[in-house]
């Protein structure tokens, strides 16, 4: 009976570690889903930034030269 009771006590402190790394994957899944979130909206504003530039740039047929040339 003491090896039953042993194989049990020695499958319950692994489970509660288990459940631990769990709840730190979680948490950390949650972290960088936000942060992903975060960049997106950056590239978003980003990217429409760019356009607008590229899109006065056009209008105004003044693109300039860069300065290697």
């Amino acid at each position: 009976m003491s090896d039953s009771a042993d194989i049990i006590e020695d499958l319950q402190s692994r489970l509660v570690f288990q459940e631990d790394a769990i709840d730190h994957l979680n948490k950390t899944v949650a972290e960088q889903a936000s942060q992903i979130d975060i960049l997106q909206q950056q590239v978003k504003y980003l990217h429409g930034q760019i356009k607008q530039i590229s899109e006065q740039q056009s209008e105004t047929g003044t693109a300039e030269i860069p300065p290697h040339y």
